[in-house]
C-alpha cells in the first residue's frame, strides 16, 4: 500500500524532463568526444602526409643536385662547329640548375608547413640541402670563370691545375662516395632523422 502511493506521488512531468536533460548532455558529451578523435585522427593524417611529402621531396632534391653534377654533357654540333662550345656547355648547366631550383621551391612550400606545425627544428633540418645547392652553384660559377666565360679581354684567370681539381670534386659527379656526394647524403639524412619518426609513428 504505501509502495503504491509513493509511486503514485512521483511528479512524472518533472522525472522525464530529468531523464531528457541527462539523455542530451549524455548525446553531447558523446558527440564532443568523437568530434576530438576525428579532429586528432585528421590531423596526424594529415601531418603524416606532410612528414611523408618532405622526404620524398628531399629525395628528389638530391636527385636533381647529382643531375646537374652528370659529367656527360650532350653537346649540339651545330653550336660547337659554330665555335660556341663554352656557350653550349653553359646553357646545358643552366637547364639542370632551373630543375634543382623547380624541386627545391617545391620543397620550400612544405618546408613552410612543417615549421607551422613543428616550429624551427622541422624548417633548420632543411638547412644542409640548401647549403649543398650553394656550394653546387658556386662551384658551377668559378668552373665557368676558371675558362674565361665571365672575364673580359685581358682579363687574368687563375686557373691553377690544383684549384680545377679542388673544384671539379664539387662540379662533377663520380659515385655515392665521393666527397661532395656523401655531404648531400648526410644532408637528406638531417631530413630522414626529423621526419622519419612521424612517419613510422603513424
Amino acid at each position: 500500500m504505501n509502495l503504491c502511493i509513493a509511486i503514485s506521488e512521483i511528479d512524472w512531468s518533472l522525472t522525464k524532463d530529468v531523464f531528457s536533460i541527462i539523455g542530451t548532455v549524455g548525446a553531447l558529451i558523446i558527440g564532443t568526444c568523437g568530434l576530438f578523435t576525428w579532429r586528432r585522427q585528421l590531423r596526424g593524417t594529415s601531418e603524416y602526409e606532410l612528414a611523408k611529402k618532405a622526404v620524398l621531396k628531399a629525395y628528389e632534391v638530391q636527385q636533381a643536385l647529382q643531375v646537374v653534377r652528370n659529367p656527360m654533357l650532350y653537346l649540339s654540333k651545330e653550336e660547337v662547329d659554330a665555335g660556341r662550345r663554352l656557350e653550349e656547355e653553359q646553357r646545358i648547366y643552366d637547364e639542370r640548375m632551373s630543375s634543382l631550383y623547380e624541386k627545391w621551391t617545391e620543397l620550400q612550400t612544405i618546408r613552410l608547413e612543417a615549421k607551422a606545425i613543428w616550429s624551427d627544428s622541422a624548417h633548420n633540418c632543411f638547412n644542409e640541402m640548401q647549403q649543398r645547392i650553394g656550394d653546387l652553384r658556386g662551384a658551377i660559377w668559378l668552373h665557368f670563370w676558371m675558362k674565361g666565360a665571365y672575364a673580359g679581354p685581358g682579363a687574368k684567370v687563375d686557373s691553377s691545375p690544383d684549384r680545377v681539381i679542388e673544384n671539379n670534386k664539387v662540379v662533377y659527379f663520380v659515385s655515392d662516395d665521393d666527397e661532395f656526394s656523401q655531404k648531400i647524403i648526410e644532408s637528406v639524412r638531417k631530413v630522414e632523422r626529423f621526419f622519419g619518426p612521424k612517419i613510422r609513428g603513424k
